[in-house]
């Protein structure tokens, strides 16, 4: 009975699992053609002589936005590997990189001064509370002389 509920249980995690990793593959779906209303070219294609003439000079067809987006698609490719867009992406990953490479050094050079102060403090929390006792003891020992020498006092009387 128990075996059998741990394996419904894990075949609807699975279940809810694969659900929601197939809505946001299509939700985020990369290479995905968009086009508003009001635009001529799709975002993501690279603007050339013919397409700045199609900016210029819009072409009044019947052709559905959707028409229109598959036409630009199959006659552009998505993916040119000397684009100017795409050595703008490369460097930026890169400087993203190296803000990230350097953001980690800083890192650890925080934990490193961290660990210096926290043994610093320990340090003085251990000093501190050796004082501490220290004090305790010789207040300690105040009072017990204080309270002999009123017994000698009494005795003396």
């Amino acid at each position: 009975m128990n075996l059998h509920k741990n394996i419904l249980n894990v075949l609807l995690a699975g279940t809810i699992l694969l659900t929601s990793a197939t809505f946001s593959m299509k939700a985020c779906a990369k290479d995905m053609p968009y086009e508003p209303v009001f635009e001529n070219v799709p975002i993501s294609e690279s603007i050339n002589s013919a397409a700045k003439t199609e900016i210029a000079q819009p072409k009044t067809s019947s052709m559905t936005p959707v028409e229109h987006i598959a036409a630009t698609t199959t006659t552009t490719p998505a993916t040119a590997a000397s684009s100017p867009e795409d050595h703008s992406l490369q460097s930026a990953l890169l400087q993203l990189d190296s803000a990230q490479t350097e953001l980690r050094n800083q890192l650890i050079q925080y934990k490193n001064e961290y660990a210096t102060l926290d043994s610093q403090y320990q340090n003085l929390a251990r000093q501190r509370s050796d004082k501490n006792k220290q004090i305790k003891e010789t207040e300690k020992k105040i009072k017990n002389l204080e309270s002999t020498k009123e017994k000698i006092r009494k005795n003396m009387d």
